[in-house]
């Protein structure tokens, strides 16, 4: 109980200091959601004709933010989401043909784990999905180590890959959950052995694994004390327009904005809460015309050049902002 009340006094507290900051009306809101499923929905398809590449960035995440927003009552592009869901199960086992670095071998397939979680988000999968649930989480099963992580890849680019293992590990274990709920012994073991070696290894403070991490231990029922420290710092993290950075040396963006919006409402912080009002006119007001949002590109290295193309970035940067919109919306 006491840390119940201390998180409602921290929330209490959010709510006082930011309750002079813009308010979102809940048509906004949905007519934002709305607008972005549209671009994510035609964005994806055209990615899809173009290059014919199932993708973190262009498959996995549009999948994700179109289940999220219709199980909270957003009319949704059915055949689309039959169509990309259909392509991502029969779209192989997840693995890619990147040589390894030689001191880490069994660098996850981030693809893997990226479908998997998009396949994760249907309810009541068919035959087919299952198979390539399957086949995608043999995969991550198979990339983990004995110490129950997985092995993030050094010097890539963020923040869709990034060289942070409790990252890659939050995520392949959020992955395997679908499967371990549904009686499968050895996702729940590859589940436990992720679990204890989170539980067993500090935060490296990147916003990715905080915010990951405490949807992890909500989806997990895990004690309060574990979680209400992730929930404060993200709270704290978040900046005067009401935007989250994905570092401190970059300004408020929709990827971190979404993503934080989604892990603290993981934690129990309501609609009405002024930090979440604040965050939604933010999305509200950097959202463009065609419904995605800006995003920019982070160099591999200090001091190197982003991407050229910002078509991935901006895919997935919008689908977080759906993502964090929708699950924040209605609670």
């Amino acid at each position: 109980m006491r840390y119940f009340i201390a998180a409602l006094s921290f929330f209490a507290s959010s709510a006082i200091a930011f309750a002079d900051g813009p308010v979102a009306q809940p048509s906004d809101v949905r007519a934002t959601i709305d607008r972005g499923l549209a671009f994510l929905v035609k964005d994806a398809l055209a990615w899809r004709s173009q290059h014919n590449c199932v993708s973190c960035h262009h498959a996995s995440l549009v999948i994700w933010s179109i289940w999220e927003a219709k199980q909270r009552g957003h009319a949704v592009d059915e055949p689309a989401l039959a169509e990309l869901t259909n392509w991502v199960a029969k779209s192989g086992d997840g693995k890619t043909g990147v040589p390894r670095p030689a001191n880490i071998p069994k660098a996850l397939n981030e693809k893997a784990v990226s479908l998997a979680l998009a396949l994760g988000t249907n309810p009541e999968p068919d035959s087919v999905l299952r198979e390539g649930m399957k086949l995608l989480l043999a995969t991550v099963k198979g990339d983990q180590l004995e110490n129950g992580s997985w092995s993030s890849w050094p010097e890539t680019r963020p923040p869709i890959f990034g060289n942070s293992d409790e990252r890659t590990t939050a995520l392949a274990t959020l992955a395997l959950l679908p499967a371990a709920a549904a009686g499968d012994d050895s996702a729940k073991a590859a589940r436990d052995k992720g679990v204890r070696w989170l539980a067993d290894t500090k935060t490296d403070d990147d916003p990715q694994s905080i915010a990951l991490r405490l949807v992890l231990w909500q989806r997990l029922g895990r004690p309060a004390e574990e979680w209400e420290s992730l929930a404060s710092r993200i709270q704290a993290q978040q900046n005067v327009d009401g935007g989250w950075s994905q570092a401190d040396d970059m300004p408020s963006d929709a990827w971190a904005t979404g993503q934080a919006l989604y892990a603290i409402s993981h934690a129990g912080i309501k609609p009405d809460n002024p930090a979440i009002s604040r965050a939604h006119a933010f999305l509200i007001k950097t959202q463009r015309e065609d419904g995605s949002w800006p995003m920019t590109s982070r160099p591999v290295k200090p001091g190197g050049e982003g991407s050229k193309s910002l078509i991935p970035i901006i895919c997935a940067g919008s689908a977080w902002a759906v993502i964090g919109l929708a699950r924040s919306h209605l609670q």
